[in-house]
């Protein structure tokens, strides 16, 4: 903890719960007291928990439980005190007033004790973790109802059940509830969310070899309803630690920017209707014709510039720095996706084979600049981009995609290729039929409607940035009626030019190994087997195969089987979240 920060926690808990706080010290002694000259030892005598010898040994000092009283046998001087005294004078109060009360006693060689000045008073669980040291749980989510300010709940009402699995783990739900916070044992299944993780990884957490972000990423992290409030109290844990400055410092830059940004592309700082998205649901069974789809297109027309993001300013600015640069990676890969397909589709439009597809394919090129808009005032409003327009924003964004080499193969090779050949020969049916399958069986149809359920039940999960996720439903309808476009066009093709199933295999087989590799999260080199948003990529890569086989089934195509088009193993049971906390933990036990 920070120190005044740890003090005055030190004195509430000395009022409250002296003997938590005096074993919080205790536990706490064997890296703090290794600061102490080596061969000094000395007993730390507590009337009401118990007697201890500590021994300063080089790395960390060994504390041995003992007998109360009696002679020294060795050590250089003795403290008598209770757990109360013991946790005030840790919080600051005078040594020398308590002696002179009698509330602390002395035996042995009294100038020795003046050694315990050179303790390490920033000893804490970090230390003790990279020490490899034992850490009590309970001891550390009891001491949390005191180490966070009480006037940080203020205007916060919300409760967490956290769970350690395995042995040394358990079980506590904490409440806050405007400017009170209080901990109990036990998991309250009604908390608003609950918290898991293996007690191996919440060493690793405590340590600092595992950042937060980085267990959500890698699912070691379990977290059942809402996001927000996590997300809260992990800000003001590292607060109590004295390790929130540079993200509070970030918070205040982001907010200014924020301001800043309010009301782009002519958006109300808190608009109150995302507009009627309308009331026609896609089509179930068959295929609707051009005009229908052209019909269905204005009856859900949506404006990009009613969403309300004034919930989701909040959520961003109580992310810490590094779970921000986590979500600006998957947002911006749809942000610059989007305005790469907004560029790519008009050679589409002129090379048209019919007016119907043209008017279409119009409609669509207007969706595409839309879904372009929408994320453009989310990274401006929400995420404070810097940029103060749109195309110096996308290149702001650009700079975090430098490594997304199936991306960068799919948007800036494949999909631009086949729009310059398209604009070059717009009369080549297998060009058109070829960036069809590109743009709206791939990109579209693979690539961005499982990434978009990802998102979008992350965040309904989770109940985070509701006007993002309001808006990419949005995203998501429109995404859907472009796809039955294209199943639509490629089944016509096929019917009138049967040769054409072969151009949409080979199209397939050519982009598909690749650009399915868009979904490995940054920081993983292993395409066949990683995690993202509570999802195996088995899973991933199995919704996004079965949805292609159903879509090239309603067009007449049958497709190689998914071990030769997925980049890793499939599972078809769908996306519903699996728990990695259950599975057997890694990590050896201690010797």
């Amino acid at each position: 903890m920070a120190r005044g920060t740890a003090n005055e926690a030190l004195r509430r808990m000395a009022e409250s719960e002296p003997q938590l706080a005096a074993r919080l010290m205790l536990q706490s002694l064997p890296v703090a007291a290794a600061s102490l000259p080596e061969g000094l030892s000395y007993r730390l005598e507590l009337r009401d928990l118990g007697a201890w010898r500590v021994s300063p040994n080089g790395g960390h000092a060994r504390v041995d439980e003992v007998s109360p009283g009696g002679e020294l046998n060795g050590d250089a001087f003795a403290i008598e005190t209770d757990s109360r005294t013991l946790a005030e004078l840790a919080g600051g109060s005078n040594p020398i007033a308590a002696m002179l009360r009698r509330r602390v006693r002395v035996r042995g060689k009294r100038r020795k004790a003046l050694a315990l000045r050179r303790m390490n008073q920033e000893a804490g669980p970090r230390e003790l973790a990279q020490a490899g040291l034992p850490i009590d749980a309970d001891l550390l989510y009891r001491s949390l109802a005191y180490a966070i300010e009480p006037e940080w709940t203020r205007g916060h009402r919300f409760a967490i059940a956290y769970e350690l699995v395995g042995e040394g783990g358990g079980a506590w739900t904490i409440r806050v509830d405007d400017g009170a916070i209080s901990c109990q044992a036990g998991l309250d299944a009604e908390a608003d969310a609950i918290v898991r993780m293996r007690h191996s990884d919440w060493l690793r957490l405590l340590s600092g070899e595992l950042s937060p972000t980085d267990a959500t990423r890698l699912s070691l992290t379990e977290i059942k309803g809402k996001v927000p409030p996590v997300t809260l109290m992990g800000r003001w844990i590292d607060r109590a630690a004295g390790q929130d400055g540079p993200e509070l410092e970030r918070e205040a830059r982001q907010r200014e920017t924020q301001r800043r940004h309010s009301g782009t592309w002519g958006s109300k700082p808190a608009a109150d209707d995302p507009g009627d998205p309308g009331a026609a649901s896609r089509p179930k069974g068959g295929l609707m014709d051009y005009e229908q789809l052209y019909a269905l297109w204005e009856r859900q027309n949506w404006r990009a510039h009613e969403l309300d993001f004034s919930v989701d300013r909040e959520h961003w600015l109580a992310n810490p720095s590094e779970a921000q640069l986590e979500t600006m990676f998957s947002f911006g890969s749809f942000y610059v996706g989007e305005e790469r397909v907004t560029a790519d589709l008009a050679p589409f439009v002129l090379a048209a084979p019919s007016g119907e597809v043209e008017a279409f394919l119009s409609t669509q090129l207007v969706d595409e600049m839309r879904h372009a808009i929408f994320f453009d005032r989310f990274m401006a409003e929400v995420m404070a981009l810097e940029s103060d327009d749109l195309r110096s924003r996308l290149r702001e964004i650009e700079e975090h995609l430098q490594q997304m080499g199936p991306w960068h193969f799919l948007f800036d090779d494949s999909l631009r290729d086949i729009a310059d050949r398209i604009k070059a020969r717009p009369d080549d049916l297998e060009l058109f039929v070829q960036g069809v399958v590109t743009y709206h069986m791939v990109t579209e149809g693979v690539l961005a409607m499982p990434g978009q359920r990802l998102l979008i039940q992350y965040t309904d999960d989770h109940q985070i940035y509701p006007g993002f996720n309001e808006g990419f439903r949005l995203v998501e309808q429109d995404e859907h009626r472009h796809i039955a476009f294209g199943v639509r066009f490629l089944r016509d093709v096929c019917r009138e030019r049967p040769e054409m199933k072969q151009v949409i295999v080979d199209r397939l087989c050519e982009l598909l190994p690749e650009s399915a590799k868009v979904f490995v999260p940054r920081q993983e080199r292993n395409s066949a087997d990683f995690w993202s948003y509570g999802h195996h990529s088995s899973q991933i890569y199995g919704f996004a195969y079965q949805a292609l086989s159903r879509r090239m089934k309603m067009i007449g195509v049958e497709i190689p089987p998914a071990e030769e088009l997925m980049p890793g193993p499939c599972d078809f049971s769908g996306l519903d979240e699996r728990s990695r906390v259950d599975e057997p933990d890694p990590t050896p036990a201690p010797a």
